[in-house]
């Protein structure tokens, strides 16, 4: 790109700009983007984690009635340690008697009192059918009374056995010597189908699935609609082979079986895989429809190097439809016990979870550890609400060391804030504090403490329609303080005034606002004013049009679109050399921020400009459905004289009166490719190029091939130039990632991110799964580079049976973070992927 004339863009687009205006026959308007100025808190993320057994957060329906919300809106099932509410009793439905019809090869009695029944019978009533050989059925009592070889068939439950005694109506009574099975269907939580950013179009969620449980009982008894109690028996998900085994099962002195609760519990209840006994408990506790209900959890085990071989016994408390409690045991042979605990809450006008580690003493440190994390959200009413995100660690290792996260043994900064927010129809106003625990694990790459807000009171407002006119006014005042730094108080006015002219295929929209700042300082170095003020005004014009015409692609019928648009900036220059940074930094450049005012973040600096900045769009999209297919931009900003305000840290800029900050009249060169390029095939690209340098300042690439649920390959590139000035603390790193089935029932996963940059592996995962059926099993290795430099490698297995429960140590969580598109495999549907033509949704 080292001879690419830099306007061209820019000429193209105002002759675009020309013409469609004047010919007139354009497509529909396109609104022009970004959002009204000002600020709006961002919710933070809680950070709390066991290790490897992870407690992630999940969203509590706050009544019943909330479970007609989308499945995107519903918690997931839970895997072991991950445990959502139990909002699945069913009502029982009032039942209408129904005629019966009796058949067999002989039958005789007396009306009213009962009938005997011999050969071939066949008794149907409502939903239910039973065949035996003989009958007796008592009408006043509707009592029916079986032998010989029984067998009763009802909501898809079906048992056989010798004997049957049974009150059709309210469901009481008894079968001797009793094999059952009973189906039901459930959800499945092995994918999730919300998009991908960049990556376009998802699979669809997978449908509901069958799930059926297999067993023989001494007595199986029927205590109403639902409701089965086995006496001396068994259970298990697995269906018997010829000899009547089964892989697993759990041989109980009495199950409990509850599907209105869709939960089951067991007495002295064996579990016995391969028949080798594997788990004992004197109670147990198992979901029927992949949930969880109150007792203890399948225990979770494995080993790393920084914690030795690692034993988590989650014990759940269903406490009420909106809100629980975890409670877990841990203990590791490096590190000692450890006790966690997870407390939830919501309704409709509160959402409150509170996590909570301790460890008396760490054997590996000698000290008592702990980590807690309170996150909380209440509507007041009155247009009041408020939210608290509350986090804190005993010492800076405290991740590196018992998380298998990198986004936790890579954090840095605990948020510890409170927001007030109040509004109205047109205004609103916030008030906040915040401070932050900051962790230096690596001491070679410490890191400052950023400025606490102590606090923060900002204030917006806005008015659509004033005469013809939009007008927006945003304050703050915020109180900056630091324990080693100069502190001081901002106050920050911007007043704005726009008018939006949007016709059939294309929009104008000019604005004019004063941004003013004033400051009083403390704790400044000697020759420095203790108070400094600031008013810029700033104008703004946003044009944009759209252009539509039929396209043919790969046999294909498309909409193509041409979005070319225009954007004027003007600033006059103040000089700012001597103003404080506290709550700034150099804004990212993509194609968001050149359509920004201001290319700082924060509101200590205000940039120079009188800049055009030409940026063009185009669309592939579907007809039939209006999705959007490919989407392709190039952009580039123009200068008309220089940039002047820099960021004066001194490792980027130095601010010094008239010294100009770029080298050239144009910014860097923007480009960037989004889309399906090929059936379930999609690819996510972005280009930063430097002109002055004649380097490429930023480039990344991702792509994602997946057919079907459980089979996905996914690659990235990631590369960034760094320091603007000589290209230090460059990133360049690499992520492949896959899950595929390999022959039959084995399934390979694994990740593999690498920093070219440091030649250093950041996380590798490497795996195997089986599915046999009705269980599987899941062996997994992970590296992780953490903060400290000091990577830790933790070991997993899992042994899953189906609709049960959990043996082992569970790596979903890690997988489903690390490998995107990620499926348990026992999930899966059975069909084989559809396929498509090129840039179909098949």
């Amino acid at each position: 790109m080292t001879g690419f004339s830099r306007r061209p863009l820019a000429a193209l687009i105002a002759c675009l700009f020309w013409g469609g205006l004047s010919v007139g026959n354009v497509a529909r308007a396109a609104p022009p983007a970004g959002a009204p100025s000002g600020e709006a808190p961002a919710g933070s993320a809680a950070w709390f984690s066991t290790t490897p057994a992870a407690l992630p957060s999940l969203t509590i329906p706050a009544t019943a009635d909330r479970q007609a919300a989308p499945a995107h809106e519903l918690p997931p099932p839970p895997e072991a340690g991950q445990v959502p509410p139990t909002h699945n009793a069913r009502p029982k439905k009032k039942r209408t008697p129904q005629p019966s019809f009796l058949t067999a090869d002989h039958i005789e009695g007396q009306t009213d009192e009962s009938t005997h029944a011999q050969g071939h019978v066949e008794l149907h009533k409502d939903d239910a059918l039973m065949q035996a050989d003989q009958l007796i059925y008592r009408p006043l009592e509707d009592e029916i009374e079986a032998q010989g070889q029984v067998r009763l068939t009802q909501a898809g439950a079906e048992v056989s056995g010798p004997y049957l005694k049974l009150q059709l109506a309210s469901q009481i009574g008894y079968f001797d010597q009793a094999q059952y099975t009973i189906s039901r269907m459930v959800a499945s939580s092995g994918y999730d189908h919300t998009p991908t950013p960049g990556l376009a179009i998802p699979l669809p969620a997978l449908p509901p699935r069958q799930s059926t449980a297999y067993g023989e009982a001494t007595r199986i008894n029927f205590e109403g609609e639902n409701q089965f109690r086995i006496e001396d028996g068994n259970y298990s998900t697995c269906k018997p082979d010829q000899d009547n085994r089964k892989d697993w099962y759990a041989q109980s002195s009495e199950i409990k079986l509850d599907y209105d609760q869709n939960a089951g519990t067991a007495s002295h209840a064996t579990v016995y895989f391969k028949d080798t006994p594997i788990l004992y408990a004197p109670y147990l506790a198992f979901p029927l429809n992949n949930q969880r209900k109150s007792g203890l959890l399948a225990p979770t085990f494995s080993s790393s190097t920084r914690t030795g071989f690692d034993l988590a016994i989650p014990y759940y408390w269903n406490i009420a439809p909106n809100y629980d409690a975890t409670i877990t045991p841990r203990a590791m042979t490096k590190r000692g016990m450890q006790l966690g605990a997870e407390l939830r809450y919501l309704d409709h006008y509160t959402e409150s979870e509170f996590q909570f580690e301790h460890m008396m003493k760490d054997k590996a440190q000698g000290d008592r550890r702990y980590a807690y994390s309170l996150t909380h959200r209440q509507t007041l009413g009155r247009g009041f609400s408020t939210y608290i995100d509350w986090n804190g660690v005993s010492d800076d290792e405290y991740f590196t060391d018992l998380s298998s996260r990198v986004v936790k043994t890579s954090q840095r900064q605990l948020p510890r804030q409170f927001i007030l927010n109040y509004g109205r129809e047109w205004w609103s106003a916030q008030l906040q504090t915040l401070r932050y625990q900051t962790l230096n694990p690596g001491k070679a790459d410490a890191v400052d403490a950023p400025y606490f807000l102590a606090p923060r009171l900002s204030f917006n407002a806005r008015t659509p329609d004033w005469h013809g006119l939009e007008g927006q006014m945003f304050g703050q005042y915020t109180r900056f303080t630091h324990p080693s730094w100069e502190e001081g108080k901002r106050t920050v006015l911007y007043p704005q005034l726009s008018f939006s002219h949007i016709r059939p295929g294309y929009y104008i929209q000019p604005k004019i606002g004063l941004h003013s700042t004033y400051y009083q300082l403390s704790q400044r170095a000697a020759g420095l004013p203790t108070s400094l003020n600031r008013s810029l005004p700033i104008f703004s014009l946003d044009m944009g049009m759209t252009f539509e015409r039929e396209a043919m692609l790969a046999g294909n019928r498309w909409i193509q679109t041409l979005e070319p648009r225009l954007y004027y900036l003007n600033i006059p220059y103040k000089n700012q050399s001597r103003y404080p940074v506290f709550d700034t930094s150099l804004a990212d450049f993509n194609f968001a921020q050149i359509f920004s005012e201001n290319r700082f973040s924060g509101y200590d600096l205000v940039n120079n400009a009188n800049q055009l900045t030409a940026a063009l769009t185009t669309r592939l999209i579907d007809p039939a459905s209006g999705a959007e297919r490919l989407k392709a931009m190039v952009g580039q900003r123009y200068y008309f004289t220089d940039l002047k305000v820099g960021l004066h840290d001194r490792a980027y800029f130095n601010d010094a009166g008239d010294e100009k900050l770029q080298k050239s009249r144009s910014s860097d060169f923007l480009a960037a490719f989004t889309g399906q390029v090929a059936p379930k095939t999609y690819v996510d690209m972005a280009l930063e190029y430097d002109f002055d340098a004649r380097k490429t300042a930023r480039f990344t690439f991702g792509a994602r091939y997946q057919p079907a649920h459980g089979q996905v390959l996914s690659a990235s590139y990631r590369y960034n130039k760094g320091s603007v000035a000589d290209f230090r603390d460059t990133m360049d790193q690499i992520d492949l990632a896959g899950q595929w089935n390999l022959s039959g029932r084995w399934h390979a996963v694994g990740r593999y991110n690498y920093a070219l940059d440091s030649s250093r592996l950041v996380e590798g995962i490497a795996g195997l799964e089986y599915n046999a059926g009705c269980w599987v099993g899941r062996l997994v290795v992970q590296r992780l580079e953490t903060t400290a430099g000091d990577p830790n490698t933790s070991f997993f297995f899992q042994l899953e049976l189906n609709d049960f429960g959990q043996v082992g140590s569970n790596p979903i969580q890690m997988l489903r973070r690390s490998v995107p598109g990620y499926s348990k495999i026992n999930e899966l549907p059975s069909h084989a992927a559809p396929s498509g033509s090129l840039l179909t949704s098949e």
